[in-house]
């Protein structure tokens, strides 16, 4: 009897140990996929997971199992050639995705879209959502679209910006079936050299938001509002910031669904160029438009000194650029930046020298592209220097960000994570520092992370390169308590992690794509 009762005690706790164990399976590696594929992870669909690959010309959607088993390669044959192909972007749903592309024929750019199913096949025929005749040829996207948190909504916008002055807007809002339920036309005036936008989001509802802000020659902001265009209006709302005496950075717009509010936050400074003082958070109610709460939170001499030590205290965070707003089940928010930076032989790439640095005036730290649409009356001018986390779509060359870029002398480099929480007020509870040193010649790939939210914890992915690569997993609990999970070891020394480009695919798994010598595969993770 009590040798079964041992064993029992023994069976249930494997069961456990394998029920919270990480776990790791590869697709296999395709000799066709070469480090410079485009490709982005749509996501899962039923008991599917897609994703999508560009070799060549060649696309084609990629089916897997949850064993990462190849089921079906499908072509996707209807879209034009590179040279006429400007944007494609995926949304996915529940069982199904929306593949939106642009292109140019003649003088008009078509935007159409094409339902892929779970299986990745394309059993109806595209259908055009928006045409726009132009007078030039078009070397990137003309519209824009952004998709509701719960899928049930997609816009489409576009900026004519003729009139540098005056920016009118056209919209186009979609239901999850693609039928057309609102279009609008509106002016925003640009009165400022210095007037950008940037931040576009939708709400449930269908409402459209976007910051509009002022950028001084310094590269600070000083002016700044939210603006609100209802679905069912053709009017806008302008909610102005009360920055007073305060010098932004750069400002992040989330629509936090759950709470029902506007989140924007931002780094700041006491003076023009002054070193980085502080976090900046604003939150506006979804439906009455009421401001909840607008704060400054300084950092303090112990967080800098534990950050820059003795001698880079004040500088300490001069380096650190937001990607990430992570809303929490209690209502308060954390966010998450990271020091980088890139260095060849023209100099390094800072904050303050971006509108000239070594990408010219129109990218980010990492070859970001900022500006929406062609170089036309509907292009240019409307630049953020540095993207939301992950766009997920690894466009290597095409769309111009990636391997060799830099005149292949660039080191792209990825330093500490800061991750600053707040309550539902905006009131700092707790400040965690991830310490970590990536380097890496001509890609930015392997370096950086990803976040998995797992109920009440974050999970912060990165890549440790070394003889054989490791995927660290670090868990911050929103009540701020941090721990290292065990490391997953690579398979082999070939196998070299990109977390950066991963997408969560279930309440604790990601798909992460890999480096394997000189080509691009695959894995699924269970943390």
């Amino acid at each position: 009897m009590k040798k079964l009762i041992f064993s029992l005690l023994l069976t249930i706790f494997s069961l456990i140990n394998v029920a919270t164990a990480q776990s790791i399976v590869y697709a296999d590696v395709n000799k066709a996929d070469v480090q410079r594929m485009n490709f982005e992870i749509i996501g899962k669909l039923a008991n599917n997971y897609l994703i999508y690959k560009e070799v060549k010309g060649n696309h084609q959607i990629n089916v897997f199992n949850e064993s990462m088993q190849l089921l079906e390669s499908v072509p996707i044959t209807f879209l034009p050639k590179k040279g006429a192909l400007l944007d494609l972007t995926f949304y996915p749903f529940h069982n199904y995705a929306y593949l939106l592309y642009q292109f140019q024929k003649d003088n008009v750019v078509y935007c159409n879209a094409a339902r892929i199913e779970a299986n990745g096949k394309v059993l109806e025929e595209p259908v055009t959502l928006d045409t726009t005749i132009i007078a030039y040829k078009a070397d990137r996207k003309i519209s824009n679209s952004v998709k509701s948190s719960d899928g049930n909504k997609i816009l489409l916008f576009k900026i004519n910006k003729k009139n540098p002055a005056q920016h009118v807007f056209k919209t186009r809002l979609y239901d999850g079936e693609l039928n057309l339920l609102q279009e609008s036309r509106y002016t925003v005036p640009m009165e400022n050299k210095g007037d950008f936008l940037n931040g576009y989001s939708l709400t449930n509802n269908g409402d459209f938001a976007f910051v509009k802000y002022t950028r001084l020659n310094s590269g600070n902001i000083q002016e700044a509002s939210l603006i609100v265009k209802p679905a069912k209006e053709d009017a806008y709302q302008e909610y102005p910031l009360s920055v007073n005496d305060l010098f932004l950075d750069d400002i992040k717009l989330k629509v936090d669904e759950e709470n029902g509010r506007y989140l924007m936050s931002s780094f700041y400074s006491a003076q023009k160029r002054g070193n980085i003082a502080g976090v900046y958070n604003y939150a506006l109610r979804l439906d009455s438009r009421e401001k909840l709460f607008e704060t400054t939170t300084p950092f303090n001499d112990e967080l800098r000194k534990k950050v820059g030590g003795k001698r880079g205290g004040k500088t300490a965070f001069n380096d650190l650029f937001i990607n990430s707003i992570i809303i929490h089940q209690n209502g308060g928010f954390s966010i998450g930046a990271e020091a980088l930076y890139t260095s060849n032989a023209g100099g390094m790439w800072d904050r303050w020298n971006y509108w000239g640095g070594p990408y010219g005036g129109f990218y980010g730290p990492y070859g970001f592209y900022g500006g929406w649409g062609g170089w036309g009356p509907w292009g240019g001018g409307i630049w953020s220097p540095y993207y939301y986390y992950s766009p997920f779509f690894y466009r290597s060359y095409w769309w111009g960000a990636g391997f060799g870029y830099g005149g292949g002398y660039a080191r792209y480099n990825a330093g500490n994570i800061g991750i600053f929480s707040f309550d539902k007020e905006g009131n700092r509870t707790t400040e965690n520092i991830i310490f970590k040193n990536q380097s890496e010649i001509e890609t930015d790939g392997t370096i950086s992370y990803q976040v998995l939210l797992d109920g009440d914890r974050m999970h912060f992915i990165l890549n440790r390169a070394g003889k054989i690569s490791d995927l660290d997993d670090v868990v911050i609990t929103e009540d701020g308590q941090m721990t290292e999970a065990e490391p997953i070891e690579a398979k082999d020394k070939y196998v070299d992690f990109m977390p950066r480009y991963g997408k969560q695919v279930g309440p604790t798994s990601m798909i992460i794509p890999y480096l394997y010598k000189k080509n691009i595969s695959f894995a699924k993770v269970d943390f």
